[in-house]
């Protein structure tokens, strides 16, 4: 009797503990460590920091690294652990990807 009785929630627990690790691996945000600002997290549909608008921090190699292409201005730059697609006029980040979930 005392086995059915915890069963249930122990299962519910294991279920639970399951959900976490996957949810950490897809993080679709960075936090960022800026001088004089502090530390600041960007996510998709935030506004990237102006230096990721700058052509010359483009990834000319996205399909080697196995990404979509770049729309009509935009572009993806490398941020810490992360591929993002940025729109260059107004800076918004577009898409997040995880560097370890794409084959180079």
């Amino acid at each position: 009797m005392t086995v059915k009785r915890y069963f249930a929630p122990f299962a519910l627990l294991a279920l639970f503990s399951l959900g976490v690790p996957a949810f950490a691996a897809t993080d679709t945000s960075v936090t960022l460590d800026r001088p004089g600002v502090g530390s600041h997290e960007i996510k998709e549909g935030d506004k990237a920091p102006d230096e990721y608008k700058r052509k010359e921090l483009a990834l000319g190699d996205w399909k080697k690294r196995h990404l979509a292409a770049p729309g009509e201005n935009e572009q993806w730059v490398e941020i810490k652990d992360k591929y993002v697609l940025v729109n260059i006029p107004n800076g918004t980040i577009k898409q997040m990807i995880d560097k370890s979930a794409v084959h180079e």
